[in-house]
């Protein structure tokens, strides 16, 4: 698998596919962000996303799936002070970029509770992007790092 564009390995992890090992990932990427003197938007902003993903994988991904759960986490420094977060998994297909944005409800009584993870990681992140090679899902969550150290 290529790294993302022009991008330099940081760090990996890999972690289990319980909603305990969330925390672990969620973590690890902390201790990335004060390594690297990352901003604490950024830093917010990709805790938070690698974290809704997470859940999508660890709750729905492995559904049906029929080899171990396997999930591996990659940073990368990009030029243009970015920075890239790769959620790689063997769970079953799933391009998160073609879920739709949920409904606007007329009125907080209406509003529905879950849904929301994928429009957070629209608003939060510069690029969200998916591809499935071969038996994995390649989930990679793109930042800029303005005002940090990266």
């Amino acid at each position: 698998m290529a790294a993302p564009a022009a991008g330099t390995l940081i760090s990996a992890i890999e972690v289990g596919a319980q909603i305990d090992d969330i925390t672990e990932a969620t973590s690890w990427l902390g201790v990335v962000a004060l390594e690297e003197g990352w901003p604490d938007a950024t830093r917010f902003a990709l805790e938070l996303s690698l974290e809704e993903a997470l859940t999508n994988v660890v709750s729905y991904g492995f559904r049906g799936a029929h080899a171990a759960p396997h999930i591996r986490i990659e940073c990368y420094r990009l030029p243009e002070r970015r920075v890239a977060v790769r959620l790689i998994d063997n769970g079953v297909p799933f391009d998160p970029t073609n879920v739709s944005e949920p409904e606007t409800p007329d009125s907080i009584e209406d509003a529905k509770i879950g849904g929301h993870g994928v429009q957070l990681m629209r608003h939060f992140l510069e690029t969200l992007a998916y591809a499935r090679e071969g038996e994995e899902n390649q989930l990679t969550l793109v930042a800029g790092v303005a005002g940090g150290g990266a």
